[in-house]
């Protein structure tokens, strides 16, 4: 039996809405974030941060809107 395309429509929205899920809890977890000025490359962080390469505890994140990029802290 060859399922319906209402099957079709009915598992992309339930997937839409579990990323949708998602990437809100991710957007929410930036708030342990502490900026620290702009950057290009998460390299350009390490020092902002205080912390030596390599390390997961700084990033290189957009910041708002326009295409600038900011280092973001992890503390």
């Amino acid at each position: 039996m060859m399922p319906s395309k209402s099957h079709f429509v009915a598992l992309f929205l339930i997937i839409s809405l579990i990323v949708n899920v998602q990437s809100i809890r991710i957007m929410n977890d930036s708030e342990d974030c502490k900026y620290k000025g702009p950057c290009h490359k998460r390299e350009d962080c390490f020092q902002r941060c205080g912390l030596k390469a390599p390390s997961h505890g700084a990033l290189c994140v957009p910041s708002g809107n326009n295409l600038e990029r900011v280092c973001c802290c992890l503390y």
